[in-house]
């Protein structure tokens, strides 16, 4: 296992995947995405790695803890943040090993020495451990540059293969041990957990054919509770990461899928809409009135959209969220950076997301952006 059991010391825990509120009847968590180990970036005057963007970021979750939201009229409105009840990543915690960018081992060592300061996973070490630990917990699943270091790419990686982030999300996030090699086409990230007759899911790089089935089985007894699904990509997920439908099936230069999904692309060329794809999760959503907001990463901008589907047949609240490192905004202008800051009423079931921007001077301090809140 490389490194992973080693750096996963000082942050695995039990985890403890149903769990309960904090009495109140409000629920509160920060949203991100796409922190890209690896990287370097002009930030506050200088070219900067990843590491210490990422521990700026974390910063400015502490700074929201005594942040007064805006009087936007959402949950909490005027109201101090607080302590949120957890944090959730969705991916590409290292960036993919090309033109000299660290190994998946080197990233992930980083990401957790940085993280744990802030994050825990799951509750009941941050109680018996203290603040020097932290007491957030973090949920995680991979994304596709993760993934990409684990199994190959199209084109050259060096080293050809580290697992190393794709491992130690799998095994922190369900729980797995190691006492098996880790086999991406077998161990997909995928689990969930009920706050206040709410299920949060976390569905892995996409709600391909494989989640989808999980998720059915999951939610089998939950007659009608609602959800809120985190995944990677967006629900039009790029051809490219669908699996191979040409000659073997197989990472290759010439055909540039990356075998990231199980489901096979409904199209045979990676510039193609696979609209077929795209088709199955609109029936999946269709059929699932119980999914009510859908969070990802991938493409790095704050975005909150409305997903119909190819068919126009759903209509599917969207969160889209930046990226401290490869922001399609923010990563040549470091002011637009930005987080989204959830509040759900449970009462009264409705959810309000912010948008938070953490750079707006080029240096500490939070500023509001967009806003919307929807009905769960």
């Amino acid at each position: 296992m490389k490194k992973v059991t080693a750096v996963l010391t000082g942050l695995i825990l039990s985890l403890k995947f149903i769990i309960a509120g904090d009495g109140g009847n409000t629920l509160k968590f920060i949203y991100c995405s796409d922190v890209h180990y690896g990287l370097e970036r002009e930030f506050r005057g200088s070219e900067t790695t990843a590491d210490s963007v990422n521990r700026a970021m974390l910063a400015s979750f502490r700074m929201l803890e005594e942040a007064l939201l805006p009087e936007d009229g959402g949950v909490l409105s005027g109201e101090i943040f607080g302590k949120p009840d957890f944090v959730v990543c969705t991916g590409d915690i290292a960036n993919r090993m090309e033109d000299g960018v660290q190994t998946a081992s080197e990233s992930w060592e980083q990401f957790c020495r940085d993280w744990s300061r802030y994050c825990t996973i799951g509750q009941e070490q941050a109680h018996s451990e203290g603040s020097s630990c932290g007491t957030v917990p973090l949920y995680l699943v991979p994304g596709n540059h993760d993934i990409s270091n684990a199994i190959g790419y199209p084109s050259p990686l060096d080293p050809e293969t580290d697992d190393a982030s794709a491992e130690g999300i799998y095994r922190l996030m369900t729980g797995d041990t190691g006492t098996q090699p880790f086999d991406y086409t077998t161990d997909k990230t995928h689990f969930s957990f009920v706050i206040d007759s709410i299920r949060f899911v976390f569905m892995g790089m996409w709600p391909d054919m494989d989640m989808r089935s999980w998720f059915d089985n999951e939610t089998a007894e939950d007659n009608g509770m609602p959800a809120i699904i985190f995944t990677h990509d967006p629900p039009e997920a790029e051809a490219k990461h669908f699996t191979n439908p040409n000659g073997n099936h197989s990472i290759n230069i010439k055909d540039r899928f990356q075998n990231l999904l199980c489901d096979t692309c409904s199209v045979r060329n990676v510039d193609r809409r696979p609209y077929g794809n795209w088709r199955d999760l609109e029936h999946f959503f269709r059929s699932h009135p119980c999914i009510k907001a859908y969070f990802h990463g991938d493409q790095n901008y704050n975005e909150f959209y409305t997903w119909h589907g190819p068919d126009n047949s759903i209509s599917l609240p969207v969160f889209r969220v930046d990226s401290p490192m490869k922001g399609f905004w923010s990563s040549s202008d470091e002011t637009l950076l930005s987080f989204i800051v959830v509040t759900i009423d449970t009462v009264d079931m409705t959810l309000t997301a912010r948008e938070c921007l953490w750079n707006t001077d080029k240096a500490p301090g939070l500023t509001w952006g967009e806003n919307v809140s929807i009905s769960l």
